[in-house]
């Protein structure tokens, strides 16, 4: 595997998810213009500094693990914005008794957050996908604190999605928000679902609603005849609340990519609201049972 986790190289193939890989290329770095005076960069430097003053402190088990997770993920990302890893190593979070108050951390996320964000959507900004997904990474870690529940995934290799025509990435990012829509339904009519759970069904569901909407009257403005999203989706029943949520994590799990791929090849006045979704939709995950992901929106290996 090339230099820690981060990987362009490899043949050019199809998922199910709408994703592919980039011809191999020469070094493996994602966003290949180190700038440290650009508002990404600084961002990221500030994030750093709040991880490890964060993970310096007193922390519960959960807590702790989070953070060191997080710090490795942040490797990943200098690497991958070509910035040089921070000179001093990195600290190994330990627990105490007392939970700690992630109170800054929280709002140094969101402060990288709008600053990824607009990085992202800056037009002179190569591979924005990168961005809008430490973007949506930020928001997704905000939202475990403090309490740290759920499973987070593992080291892995990551590639860039395979380039599509601006008009079928909007399309498909349409799609994916539609079989979004009739997922949540589904999973919300579960037996055993809790009045919580329902009522948080119901709110992802709304906003998955609004972002086909959303996404239709773009569509509608780019083409006359924009492809309708299919009617019909192969989702198992669920006899349960466990496969409610089951369900709930793997719908929107599988729309993390196909937002992603948009982000980079569909129209740049999607990405605004793709990113947002992003975000969104890399946070809820996990409440369902799935992974917080590393590098949500970019396609894994």
């Amino acid at each position: 595997m090339l230099s820690r986790r981060v990987l362009l190289g490899g043949v050019a193939l199809a998922t199910l998810a709408g994703c592919g890989v980039l011809p191999e290329q020469g070094e493996p770095r994602i966003a290949p213009t180190p700038d440290p005076s650009v508002p990404g960069h600084r961002a990221l430097q500030a994030l750093r500094d709040a991880l490890t003053a964060a993970a310096s402190g007193p922390l519960d088990r959960a807590q702790a693990d989070l953070l060191a997770w997080a710090l490795d993920v942040n490797d990943d990302q200098y690497e991958a914005t070509s910035l040089a890893p921070p000179a001093d190593p990195r600290p190994t979070p330990s627990p105490a008794a007392t939970p700690a108050d992630l109170g800054s951390l929280t709002g140094a996320l969101g402060t990288a957050r709008t600053a990824f964000t607009e990085q992202a959507l800056a037009p002179t900004t190569p591979r924005p996908l990168v961005w809008a997904s430490m973007a949506a990474w930020c928001v997704a870690v905000a939202a475990q604190l403090p309490d740290a529940p759920g499973a987070r995934e593992p080291a892995r290799g990551v590639r860039l999605p395979a380039p599509q025509e601006p008009q079928a990435a909007a399309q498909a990012a349409l799609d994916a928000a539609s079989a979004a829509v009739y997922g949540l339904q589904v999973a919300a009519g579960a037996p055993g679902l809790s009045e919580a759970e329902v009522g948080a069904l119901r709110a992802r569901l709304t906003s998955w609603t609004g972002l086909r909407d959303d996404l239709t009257a773009q569509a509608r403005v780019a083409s006359a005849s924009p492809t309708p999203g299919p009617p019909w989706y192969a989702v198992p029943p669920v006899a349960d609340a466990s496969a409610g949520r089951a369900l709930a994590a793997r719908v929107q799990a599988a729309a993390l990519p196909v937002l992603g791929r948009t982000i980079a090849h569909g129209p740049a006045d999607l990405r605004p609201l793709l990113i947002d979704a992003l975000g969104a939709t890399a946070a809820d995950v996990p409440v369902w049972g799935g992974l917080l992901e590393r590098w949500p929106g970019l396609p894994s290996t």
